[in-house]
């Protein structure tokens, strides 16, 4: 069983888990599943049926707020919770049907909200706690003061909102900025520093920008993007419900739709586009409300509204179809909503805004992706009633997705396979569309079987599967869940659901839920290794230090540890190289430069270094400079200078291990266009090692500088752990790096 997953015995149990004051910890130790970036608890179920833990008897029953309150308060060193409840805030309550109630919490630092810490706490109608599932994060340490201010944060997410959607700003509008803290390990994605920022929503105001809807993070010390990805929600990359159907015929008009737009009879409509939209938008209501009772997106009778035949460009067809969280509507290019998985994916879009509200980001937003596509399917089955496992057959452009073989359109099938994509362009909001293919297979296996990875599955059939997975997504997931949290999410499900009977299409009970049901659910979860972690980034490589029977000898050592950075040995030309206290190779502090905008600065030496005889210049680096596609528009590079300002770019050919990997776009304007640099991502931290063998004897001095070309999305160039040095004989075991 992997590490972060695991089933203790009574003693860890009772040792891990401190009873509270107002429910005793039942007796058989509870299924436990740990965040492995923090250590921290994200799935706490009871074992063998039982609760985790039984309410106290007697007395008054509490509100299911209060109850799981209480209990977390007891817990808080599993969940990182330093204040314990008061770190958290129930923002929303509902229930099953079945007399079980959820809480979701959501917590804070220092009354600034943590973006992704999300917990869900499951209880029984006594008030027994049935579950816990959640992110949470116990070491946060930053000011919680901003340097910027919300309107400049607000500025800023608009002006790189234009620059990255290509738009005018005058034609986007932001939401009022909500200060939060970013914790990569909480909310996914790449490895970053924490971080205090405000969060701003940007959508279009004008029609040139109808279909921008994006999440913007802006660090509130330095002003400058932290994160930025957008929240459209597409079915490809790049007498029931009231309707509205707004015919755009081939244009870019009416979007969003409006009362004074719609067309009459759309159920009739002799544009396929406009019946098709309407007939199946009606299909995928039905199936959520006759399967689980759920009236329409938001459950409270939401109305359907699309766009069809849009045009973004006047004149160009549009070649997809999205659901917008901001406009809550579906849209349509020419031909996009003739498929009934289509459109049944883009409305499940629409439930995931009101339930889980996963992130459309990495593995959240793979998750939120797969989701949409297996009650697209659901509903394609539920009107056909075919074994169809394609994705969007019948689109102009032909299938786009295969949930049975997922490799068929380069999807990964398993976490561990090769077609998984860390997307580090970012095309794809880090893969959402491509890493959907895990549960995707999931899917397929829990609902029809088969033998895959070493695994037979037995399929449970679609009614049950369709209500494991409603269970899930409305109850269960949260905005940041991952892989792990959806394996945790599905068997606790499954087991909620035991004796409990679905419901078909018609609305009419089937047979009931299982023990043997849930254990093809875990079959499928191993088959598609839903536990492991992928190889998500590229493999952070390390310089050598010196050759065998050798240890370093220093003649240069900063670590930026020093109280002041006056002290430093190495000194910034500008203020935007800084200090950051918290992310660094070593120690707790590195010298890093982030970005927006126009420049270059340096980092250089404030003496000259006088170069031993086989000498080395080695230092630590995370590298996360702005590129799109192939295309790198910021870089940074080594140079030393033995002639007080003549400064010369260490070549190639003096590298000995990781030396420069991009090449600056040319043409912008940046001081390194065309040129080799370190650019991109690297993965975390990484090094690089340079040979100074031609510099022996001189007086050198050394310099990191950095250009940029455009305002960007990515957390800069951190520098950390720089050393000159030589080597010398030692039988001692050479170390990882110099001490």
């Amino acid at each position: 069983m992997p590490s972060n997953h695991f089933v203790g015995g009574a003693a860890l149990a009772a040792a891990f888990l401190a009873a509270s004051s107002v429910a005793a910890i039942a007796q058989s130790a509870p299924e436990i599943s740990r965040n492995p970036r923090t250590g921290l608890v994200v799935w706490m179920s009871g074992a063998d049926d039982a609760p985790v833990a039984r309410a106290d008897a007697g007395g008054a029953l509490k509100s299911p707020a209060t109850a799981a309150a209480d209990f977390l308060d007891g817990q808080s060193s599993a969940f990182g919770l330093r204040k314990g409840s008061a770190e958290l805030k129930a923002v929303k309550t509902s229930a099953d049907g079945d007399g079980r109630d959820f809480v979701r919490f959501q917590q804070s630092y220092q009354g600034v909200p943590i973006l992704g810490a999300e917990l869900n706490v499951q209880l029984d109608a006594g008030r027994s706690i049935v579950s816990v599932n959640g992110k949470t994060t116990g070491d946060v340490n930053v000011s919680t003061t901003p340097a910027i201010t919300a309107a400049e944060a607000l500025q800023t997410a608009i002006r790189s909102t234009a620059g990255a959607r290509k738009v005018s700003a005058a034609e986007l509008k932001g939401s009022e900025p909500e200060l939060s803290i970013h914790d990569a390990r909480v909310m996914g994605g790449r490895p970053a520093p924490v971080r205090l920022v405000w969060h701003v929503d940007v959508g279009g105001a004008g029609a040139g920008a109808a279909d921008v809807d994006e999440f913007v993070l802006v660090d509130a010390q330095n002003g400058r993007v932290v994160l930025q990805f957008s929240q459209l929600q597409h079915a490809g990359p790049p007498a029931n419900a009231q309707q509205w159907v707004c015919d755009a015929a081939n244009s870019v008009n009416k979007y969003p739709c409006t009362e004074s737009q719609i067309e009459a009879n759309p159920g009739s409509s002799s544009v396929p586009d406009v019946k098709q939209a309407f007939t199946f938008a009606e299909a995928t209501y039905d199936l959520y409300a006759r399967r689980f009772g759920r009236n329409s997106l938001d459950g409270l009778g939401q109305r359907l509204t699309s766009t069809v035949r849009y045009q973004r460009v006047s004149g160009q067809d549009y070649q997809n179809a999205f659901f917008s969280s901001q406009t809550q509507q579906m849209v349509y290019g020419k031909d996009f909503a003739i498929g009934s998985d289509v459109v049944g994916h883009e409305l499940t879009h629409g439930v995931t805004s009101h339930t889980s509200k996963l992130f459309y980001y990495y593995q959240s937003g793979a998750i939120n992706e797969s989701l949409s596509d297996a009650f697209g399917q659901f509903v394609q089955r539920s009107i056909t009633g075919k074994k169809e496992w394609l994705l969007g057959e019948d689109l102009p452009i032909g299938a786009i997705r295969d949930m049975k073989n997922p490799p068929a359109f380069n999807q990964p099938d398993k976490m561990t396979s090769t077609l998984w994509t860390g997307d580090f362009s970012f095309f794809d909001q880090g893969g959402v569309h491509t890493n959907s293919g895990v549960n995707n297979k999931a899917v397929y296996l829990i609902t029809d079987g088969g033998t895959f990875n070493g695994k037979t599955v037995k399929g449970i059939g679609l009614d049950k599967a369709a209500a494991l997975y409603y269970r899930v997504n409305s109850q269960l997931l949260w905005s940041s869940s991952d892989y792990v949290d959806l394996a945790n999410a599905l068997n606790q499900a499954c087991k909620d659901l035991i004796g409990k009977k679905p419901k078909d299409k018609s609305g009419k009970s089937t047979d009931k839920f299982t023990k043997k049901d849930c254990k093809q659910v875990k079959n499928a979860i191993a088959a598609t290794e839903m536990y492991k972690d992928p190889q998500y980034w590229p493999i952070p490589a390390e310089a050598k230090v010196c050759p065998s029977n050798t240890k370093p000898v220093n003649k240069l050592l900063e670590r930026f540890e020093a109280a002041s950075s006056a002290d430093f040995k190495l000194q910034p030309s500008s203020s935007l190289w800084a200090p950051f206290v918290g992310y660094a190779a070593s120690g707790d502090r590195n010298m890093y430069v982030n970005f927006g905008g126009q420049f270059s600065v340096t980092l250089s030496t404030t003496a000259g270094v006088a170069v031993p005889a086989g000498a080395y210049l080695r230092f630590a680096q995370y590298v996360d400079l702005y590129t799109i596609g192939s295309t790198h528009y910021a870089g940074g590079v080594v140079e030393y200078s033995t002639t007080e300002g003549v400064w010369v770019r260490v070549p190639a050919s003096m590298f000995l291990e990781n030396p420069y990997n991009v090449t600056v776009a040319a043409g912008t304007g940046n001081v390194l266009a065309g040129q080799a640099a370190f650019g991109d991502f690297s993965g975390g931290w990484t090094s690089s090692r340079i040979d100074l063998s031609s510099l022996a004897g001189k007086t050198v001095k050394f310099r990191f500088l950095v250009g940029t070309a455009s305002q960007g999305t990515a957390t800069g160039w951190m520098v950390d752990d720089v050393q000159v040095y030589s080597c010398k004989s030692s039988k001692d075991e050479v170390a990882a790096a110099p001490q």
